[in-house]
């Protein structure tokens, strides 16, 4: 499509090539050897009953736990976006998640830190940041509290050598949401920008609460329509949503009752993204082509994109290649 060039929620283990997981979970030993690729496929998409929501992504996290898996996830997704004539992507991902055969999170980032670097030194027609993730584990803040310190200290000493940003992701419904502001106010401390998964599988309040925590971008935030004056104080802030459809429509993708519409035409600042490409069974260009299906117009996805340049997390001299780029 015209205008999908911009992708600025993309989570990197939602978004592995499938074959090369399917590769690493026999050589991991994680599988039985006769697992068939197809058989490999189905368990990607299929959650087992009663297993918590997040529990799917337990499978690419299992095969990125080394230096090397991360690497090479990293460098394969760049170079994928680049085949899809991409131009800009900030790829997030939550290095507490990748420790647990050893790495340390500092080493977990240096990994994707390294593989973004070899993509972007062979691909240089595209350009990426990456976003770390805090996460939402347990009942409350507090049963993961060391965790997030960790990752944002981790992110302060990657700000700027291919780390752009913050955030705050996992399953929203843990505890009370505003728990989280001590960590925010540590990134503020430090000067790290930051997004923040809200209202999207939780409570619309969230949105009003990230925005009370400072944030920079809001990850998803549908919700918001939950009540007029959550609505109306998006409008008003013009704090960017980054805006997921496929991902938040499910398996049904009915795409006629996700309320992008009325966000874009109440005049909330819409950007388009993809969320996660493997699960999602998507990329931008098929999210705009979905898009326009249900009637968003042309120049409202140009305007989204636009809206994506503006607020994305990069210096003003990346700003103006990205513009520069989409113009052509």
């Amino acid at each position: 499509m015209k205008y999908a060039k911009i992708d600025l929620h993309l989570h990197l283990d939602g978004s592995i090539n499938i074959e090369w997981g399917w590769k690493r979970v026999l050589a991991k030993g994680l599988v039985p050897s006769t697992c068939t690729f197809e058989e490999y496929y189905d368990s990607l998409y299929t959650r087992k009953e009663g297993a918590p929501r997040m529990s799917i992504f337990d499978i690419p996290i299992s095969v990125m736990q080394t230096y090397e898996e991360l690497y090479e996830a990293t460098y394969n997704l760049i170079k994928k976006l680049h085949e899809k004539k991409m131009v800009y992507a900030e790829i997030r991902f939550a290095s507490q998640q990748h420790c647990l055969e050893g790495l340390t999170q500092y080493e977990v980032v240096q990994a994707v830190v390294d593989g973004q670097r070899k993509a972007l030194e062979d691909f240089p027609d595209i350009k990426t940041g990456i976003i770390n993730c805090m996460m939402h584990k347990g009942e409350n803040a507090a049963f993961n509290m060391k965790e997030n310190l960790e990752t944002i200290e981790v992110t302060k000493q990657f700000l700027g050598k291919g780390v752009v940003a913050l955030d705050l992701a996992g399953f929203e419904n843990t505890g009370p949401f505003l728990d989280y502001a001590p960590l925010f106010e540590k990134a503020r401390e430090y000067g790290i920008p930051y997004t923040i998964h809200a209202g999207e599988m939780g409570l619309g309040e969230h949105v009003p609460e990230a925005i009370s925590m400072g944030a920079y971008r809001i990850g998803h935030g549908i919700n918001c329509i939950q009540n007029d004056a959550w609505l109306q104080q998006v409008i008003d802030t013009q704090i960017p949503l980054e805006v997921c459809v496929s991902s938040n429509c499910g398996p049904l993708r009915n795409y006629a009752a996700h309320p992008i519409r009325k966000l874009i035409r109440s005049g909330v600042k819409v950007t388009i993204n993809t969320d996660n490409m493997m699960f999602s069974k998507t990329d931008l260009a098929y999210e705009h082509s979905q898009l326009k299906e249900i009637g968003v117009t042309d120049e409202e996805l140009k305007q989204c994109m636009y809206h994506a340049i503006e607020v994305a997390f990069c210096d003003e001299m990346t700003r103006e290649w990205i513009r520069s780029r989409v113009e052509e």
